[in-house]
């Protein structure tokens, strides 16, 4: 199941509404955060200091609005993943150059955040921060990005001439001439497996194959790829990586 693609209502609080080192979950994860930027900001979280607006703020009212956001799912909540952050004008002239680095690392930021309360984000998350706002406030507006990023699968063996095949939202592995991965290999099932993209990920599942379908050595009925799989379909490896 996939959460309808949806945008967050634009809503903000005071900075001084949000603490950065108060208590609670998540503490750990915004002091990581912390250390990030003093590595990635030339001169440390000062230089941004004083501005009207910090970094930890910013990620504290992500993670707020993560939550706010959930939509449950048959495996696990589906969370935005695409999130605008809007700073008056002054504010982004005060990050300056930094304003990359720091959204950068605010989504990294809140993917680890998902990862550790097992919420599903798609592609990846994403941040960007921009002018336009309104003095002292933190405007954010998110959204669901369901677009698949793409795959690619890379034949390894059992297959003479090797090739590669690219996947977008689904494809279906077998010898029938509409299948997007079109293998000539007796072993392997008219309609052998399909690989289809979902909130949490590419999903591979075999359609009741004569031969079976394996992910790393192990037969698997269904599962979610991970870059770098090797999946056997009849006596074919095929090696699936995620593209850049």
């Amino acid at each position: 199941m996939r959460a309808a693609a949806s945008v967050g209502p634009l809503s903000d609080v005071p900075w001084s509404a949000i603490t950065p080192h108060s208590p609670g979950a998540g503490v750990s994860l915004l002091r990581r955060l912390e250390d990030a930027l003093e590595t990635v900001i030339d001169g440390g979280l000062a230089r941004v200091a004083g501005g009207g607006v910090h970094p930890l703020e910013i990620a504290r009212r992500l993670q707020s609005e993560m939550a706010d956001g959930r939509l449950l799912g048959t495996d696990a909540p589906y969370v935005p993943n695409r999130y605008v952050v809007t700073l008056a004008d002054a504010e982004m002239a005060h990050l300056g150059d930094v304003a990359a680095e720091i959204s950068e690392e605010l989504g990294r930021h809140l993917q680890e955040h998902a990862a550790e309360q097992a919420w599903a984000v798609g592609d990846g998350v994403t941040v960007r921060l921009q002018g336009g706002g309104r003095p002292g406030r933190i405007a954010v507006e998110r959204e669901f990005d369901e677009r698949a990023p793409g795959a690619r699968l890379l034949v390894e063996a059992g297959q003479s001439g090797g090739g590669s095949f690219e996947i977008g939202e689904r494809a279906v592995i077998g010898r029938e001439p509409d299948c997007e991965v079109l293998l000539a290999e007796s072993a392997v099932s008219r309609r052998h497996a399909e690989i289809e993209w979902t909130y949490h990920g590419y999903r591979l599942r075999d359609l009741g194959s004569r031969n079976g379908t394996f992910v790393n050595a192990e037969e698997v009925d269904e599962v979610l790829l991970a870059d770098g799989d090797l999946i056997e379909v009849g006596l074919v490896q095929l090696r699936f990586h995620l593209i850049d």
